[in-house]
């Protein structure tokens, strides 16, 4: 069998399946069902001296929304998102921590990682929040810069609010680094316009690994009222944001190399949305809508997944998958130069790939479509939307 074991800062991890910080992760009892669903890892519910987010939690509402975004009723589909209002965790410092050591102990006892995650309101905050945690055990702590909901509560400066703020998130990096002795995670809100920058910055203020990314914030009309959803601004994340989240995974991947470890968040789905993670770029993978939609068994399976897929593939590492599709990344102006070609014999003449044309290069006869060659730039329009697999390839010229 495959070994999914991921070093991580240093840390060992049975798995890069990680559930990532939010409802799941709430409390200990709530972190115990992550560990015995198979989580490699939990990222603790973000512990904070705020109150105002803190009480936020008291009224978290969030919606299942379907590709029109509407409410989900039954089903959830596989695009779907994750629209919802909460804060952070609902426990003062002091009382959060008994929560943090009693998963601590659980997890050494289970073959699992804690991850820390905080958020304060002031430099010092940051540090001793980050101080509690390491004390109360925890081998890795995670700061929360990307967290929508503070950018949507007029003066409360934490979450988002300090990660599109540069200079200010790398002076809470460098004296938090300064203090403790375990890897510190940043966690980045996506709404910015450089995290390969900010992500060197961070590294160099001292951080081991950043967590790309978190939610961004969304607004969705219901068009039978007129008023907004769960009644206003929301962040918003779920299976959608896929490609956006592997976007910055990839780029901060072959920008920075092994110099900064990355955690991939928003947008993982299953075990294949994991491995699409980390042939990106990602070491670990945290999972978090999917969770809240489908239950803690929806761990157990994709864990299960992964390495079912690393056997049929041949895969014995983790790091043998790691970076992979990045590393083969080609820039625009190396990319081949292809043609399409199509197999009369397969062909149902359903005209799907005449319409997806625009160089006049899928063309039809009495008989059969084919395709003229001269015309034809490559562009896989009509293999895209042709029904039967096989019937037309992209051959390079």
């Amino acid at each position: 069998m495959a070994d999914t074991r991921v070093n991580f800062c240093g840390v060992t991890f049975k798995n890069p399946l990680a559930a990532a910080s939010a409802e799941p992760t709430l409390n200990a009892a709530n972190m115990k069902k992550c560990i015995d669903a198979g989580a490699g890892a939990v990222i603790a519910k973000t512990m904070t001296d705020s109150s105002d987010m803190r009480e936020l939690t008291q009224r978290a509402k969030w919606r299942f929304l379907n590709e029109k975004h509407e409410v989900c009723r039954g089903k959830v589909p596989r695009g779907f998102s994750l629209y919802s209002r909460s804060g952070l965790a609902l426990e003062p410092p002091d009382d959060f921590m008994k929560e943090i050591t009693q998963t601590v102990k659980y997890a050494d006892e289970n073959d699992a990682v804690v991850i820390g995650s905080i958020a304060s309101t002031n430099i010092d905050g940051w540090v001793t929040l980050g101080k509690q945690m390491e004390d109360g055990g925890v081998p890795l702590v995670e700061l929360n810069f990307g967290c929508p909901h503070p950018k949507l509560m007029p003066g409360v400066r934490t979450g988002m609010n300090v990660g599109q703020d540069f200079e200010y998130a790398c002076e809470i990096t460098q004296k938090v680094t300064d203090t403790l002795d375990v890897p510190i995670i940043i966690k980045v809100t996506p709404q910015v316009t450089d995290l390969v920058l900010f992500s060197d910055m961070l590294h160099k203020a001292g951080a081991q690994a950043v967590t790309l990314t978190n939610r961004f914030i969304g607004f969705v009309p219901d068009i039978e009222t007129g008023k907004p959803l769960i009644y206003g601004k929301a962040g918003v994340g779920g299976p959608w944001t896929k490609p956006l989240t592997l976007r910055w995974i990839n780029e901060v991947r072959a920008a920075l190399g092994d110099k900064l470890y990355i955690t991939g968040t928003n947008g993982a789905y299953d075990w294949r949305d994991t491995v699409m993670f980390i042939m990106s770029g990602a070491h670990i993978v945290q999972m978090c809508s999917a969770v809240m939609c489908y239950g803690y068994d929806w761990l157990t399976k994709q864990v299960t997944g992964l390495e079912n897929f690393m056997d049929e593939k041949g895969y014995e590492t983790i790091d043998q998958m790691l970076g992979l599709a990045t590393d083969a990344c080609l820039e625009y102006a190396q990319m081949p130069h292809e043609k399409a070609a199509v197999d009369a014999d397969l062909c149902k003449n359903c005209g799907m790939c005449l319409k997806a044309c625009f160089s006049n290069a899928m063309q039809q006869d009495q008989k059969n479509v084919f395709v003229e060659r001269e015309n034809c730039v490559g562009c896989g329009g009509c293999y895209s939307v042709c029904p039967v697999r096989g019937t037309i390839k992209m051959e390079k010229v």
